[in-house]
């Protein structure tokens, strides 16, 4: 599949080839090219999922419209009716083999509207299954899903596991012919592991997403918190992990993530006395083992404690991807979005990521602070209203409030578990 950046690189040329012509007054030869660049960017619309991007493509398809009905009218042909604008809404790609799954937006076609009525993988949501053999799944899910729309831009570092990823998951279709003629098995379960706060979640979300982006197609991604999966009641565990997996397959392709897996996936080994341990863990084994009647699915679990994992499980994850406690740089950046606007020249935001690197801060111990050192300048600002800025003393306050949330000897297993798994 062409890649969107290709696909943006042939608009621009049709689109300098069109204005060429258009403005030598040759109307003939401009049309060729306005077809061409409005089919172009009916692809880039239906394939990228920023939606400032997605408003102005709109704008554009509108003036590429406007020039090809003035050709027409210039040639002495009818020219195509005005229609109304697309409303920038979610265009959904239907599942592969579903008809309509190649129109792509062209002058004078009207985007589908869609707007107020979700939908996953081509499903519209009133349309979604969520009770499951007699269980409501729609109660272990988590509803943010996909509100923040990340990508891996967005998540700073990690660029060997990105790459990693990539070439695991964005593959062409030459490149999966390939793999298949020489029987190379799908990596269709990644399991993220690192301290908490770290950004699993985060990572996780947007690999989802650049998975959608780079198919085109509106891969719906559903996040499951496992604590709430398992169950004191034998049996019960069990029957909602089957429940969950089973709902995955309604979808031609879907990413299914859960979070805190030791919850559902703890080692038999390790277990003393829980007598759900053992067929929770053989019932996850079982639905892993079905991937090849749902191949598209793609299996994300994270978990902060990988060292109580299964042996079984363990040895089924492919890649195994550790999201570390975030640099110096990554922090710097953190807090200069969060608080530059408002910063004192006194402030060294660079000592104060290293210090904080050194301090072994998560991602979420750094939003902590944040807010910490915001609720310093509002008490400061309420006592003077002259005070609008954060100063040196401020952070130095909000650190005396807030530490590290990584404990020693989870960091040290850790160390043991990437000695013995490190990929």
């Amino acid at each position: 599949m062409e890649s969107i950046n290709s696909l943006k690189n042939r608009f621009v040329e049709a689109k300098k080839a069109a204005e060429l012509r258009y403005n030598q007054g040759d109307y003939q030869g401009a049309m060729p090219y306005l077809q061409q660049a409005a089919e172009l960017l009916g692809e880039i619309y239906r394939r990228d999922i920023n939606q400032k991007n997605r408003e102005l493509y709109v704008s554009i398809r509108d003036q590429i419209t406007e020039r090809f009905n003035h050709c027409k009218q210039e040639l002495g042909l009818s020219p195509a009716p005005k229609k109304a604008a697309p409303r920038p809404a979610p265009v959904n790609k239907p599942a592969p083999g579903k008809p309509g799954s190649d129109k792509t937006m062209t002058v004078g076609d009207k985007q589908p509207e869609g707007e107020g009525k979700k939908t996953n993988g081509g499903i519209a949501e009133e349309d979604i299954n969520y009770v499951v053999n007699g269980i409501d799944v729609k109660r272990f899910l988590v509803t943010e899903s996909r509100e923040k729309e990340v990508l891996f831009s967005d998540v700073v570092g990690m660029e060997r596991e990105k790459r990693t990823v990539q070439r695991e998951l964005f593959l062409s279709e030459e490149q999966k012919a390939f793999k298949a003629s020489i029987g190379a098995k799908n990596k269709n379960f990644i399991l993220l592991y690192g301290l908490p706060g770290t950004g699993k979640t985060y990572f996780a979300m947007a690999l989802s997403n650049e998975l959608r982006q780079f198919s085109g197609e509106d891969i719906p991604f559903f996040s499951v918190i496992c604590t709430q999966v398992k169950s004191p009641h034998p049996g019960e565990t069990e029957n909602n992990i089957i429940a969950i997996f089973e709902f995955t397959k309604q979808f031609d392709r879907c990413v299914l993530f859960m979070d805190e897996f030791d919850a559902i996936g703890y080692s038999r080994q390790l277990a003393t006395g829980d007598p759900t341990v053992g067929p929770a863990v053989n019932t996850l084994l079982t639905q892993l083992g079905g991937f090849a009647s749902n191949p598209n699915l793609l299996f994300l679990a994270a978990t902060n404690c990988p060292y109580n994992l299964d042996g079984a499980l363990l040895s089924r994850a492919s890649p195994k991807i550790e999201v570390p406690l975030p640099s110096a740089q990554v922090l710097q950046g953190t807090l200069e979005r969060k608080l530059g606007k408002h910063l004192a020249p006194d402030v060294d935001l660079s000592a104060v990521a290293q210090r904080l690197e050194q301090s072994k801060f998560s991602n979420r111990d750094c939003s902590n602070l944040i807010e910490a050192i915001k609720d310093e300048l509002i008490d400061a600002h309420e006592a003077d209203d002259m005070i609008v800025s954060y100063d040196a003393n401020m952070i130095k306050a909000a650190l005396k409030k807030v530490t590290s949330s990584v404990k020693r000897d989870e960091e040290e297993k850790l160390e043991e578990f990437k000695a013995q798994y490190a990929e």
